[in-house]
């Protein structure tokens, strides 16, 4: 007994929820006044063309009750079937609390009927007044008010299926979103450990080289570049300008380790500073071009860096020498990483191109779109 009071109290609350906006409240009165109007209209017309005397007023007032009563059912009918889901489990459960609703409908529906019928027909109410009242719904086409309440009852499920529907899309989009920052954050977290292991093994070589002020200038850029990666953990973008520091520092060491063998050029046109991009997705492309560049005997190797606004994108042109041989085969690490993670952040709205240029130059152009 306790628990099916519970189940009534926990439902009407529920129902009560689950009642329409105001907006439709308005635009649903406006409907069935409509529609009382359109019936009275047709049936004023029939008494003028049999010159029957009656005036349109008084035809649209008794045709009120009938019509205008489901103006106030109907955001009742759209909160129950909001209130009482539909599971092909429990469809018996889902029969026996539509019996009820369609019990309650009616009965609200016809007594509410019988008085306002009676005030208007005759302006007060008694035995004799119902009597004729009900004599005369029993004479109306009930059968009416049965597809009547069928039409909203499957409007009500309708509205409830499509939202529903809405909220299902957007817990999908959510989950993806959350999804793709999960992955994102994987394919960050393994360019930090792979970038650290060739920093370090730079640092060391200064080491083993005995250039231990380089190796002491080398471990205080690798600080900043250490710290600005925990402060951007939890970012997935930031200024072209922070990701040009970053790189900047990486090729501070790595010129302490190569010396001549490696000459840099950074060209960074005006606009573009400011201009986010995905943290670490420039550094890796840099880190590989200077790898491809230590396995060379000559020295003055340039490696240049033009960064500019083009066709409304943002175009990264990365030149450098490389070997006739490669004899590193982990160089494609960086490369596939920064591709997988564009592919996440700008899905089919980028591009990375790699190509051979003349006199053994190698070209990686990358495009990326603004302000996104």
């Amino acid at each position: 007994m306790l628990a099916s009071a519970q189940l009534v109290v926990t439902m009407f609350k529920l129902f009560i929820r689950n009642l329409p906006s105001i907006k439709f409240w308005l635009a649903n009165v406006v409907f069935w006044l409509v529609l009382n109007t359109l019936a009275a209209s047709y049936s004023y017309r029939v008494a003028v063309h049999y010159e029957r005397p009656s005036t349109f007023i008084a035809i649209w007032l008794e045709y009120l009750p009938w019509w205008g009563n489901w103006a106030l059912l109907t955001p009742m009918i759209i909160a129950a079937t909001a209130t009482i889901e539909f599971n092909r489990r429990h469809l018996a459960k889902f029969i026996l609390y539509n019996s009820y609703v369609v019990i309650a409908v009616f009965t609200f529906y016809w007594g509410l009927t019988l008085l306002e019928v009676s005030i208007i027909k005759h302006g007060s109410i008694s035995l004799e007044v119902l009597t004729d009242a009900l004599n005369r719904l029993w004479l109306s086409p009930l059968h009416m008010d049965f597809i009547v309440y069928l039409a909203v009852f499957g409007a009500g499920y309708a509205i409830t299926y499509y939202k529903s529907a809405n909220e299902q899309i957007i817990k999908n989009e959510q989950l993806a979103k959350q999804l793709i920052q999960v992955e994102l954050h994987s394919l960050k977290s393994q360019l930090n450990p792979h970038f650290l292991f060739n920093t370090l093994n730079t640092i060391a070589s200064l080491i083993r080289l005995d250039r231990k002020s380089n190796a002491v200038k080398a471990l205080s850029e690798l600080s900043l570049m250490l710290r600005k990666v925990l402060e951007n953990q939890n970012n997935q973008m930031i200024s072209l300008k922070q990701e040009i520091d970053f790189i900047e520092s990486y090729l501070t060491i790595q010129k302490m380790r190569f010396e001549n063998k490696l000459e840099t050029e950074i060209i960074i046109e005006d606009g573009c500073s400011l201009i986010e991009v995905p943290f670490m997705l420039l550094q890796p492309l840099v880190e590989n071009a200077v790898q491809h560049g230590s396995q060379l005997e000559s020295n003055k190797n340039t490696l240049r860096l033009h960064i500019k606004i083009h066709n409304d994108k943002l175009e990264v042109s990365l030149t450098n020498k490389v070997p006739e041989k490669n004899e590193n085969q982990g160089f494609g690490i960086g490369l596939k990483n920064c591709r997988q993670r564009m592919e996440k952040i700008y899905p089919e709205n980028f591009t990375l191109n790699l190509s051979k240029l003349d006199n053994d130059y190698f070209q990686t152009l990358l495009t990326l779109p603004l302000g996104q």
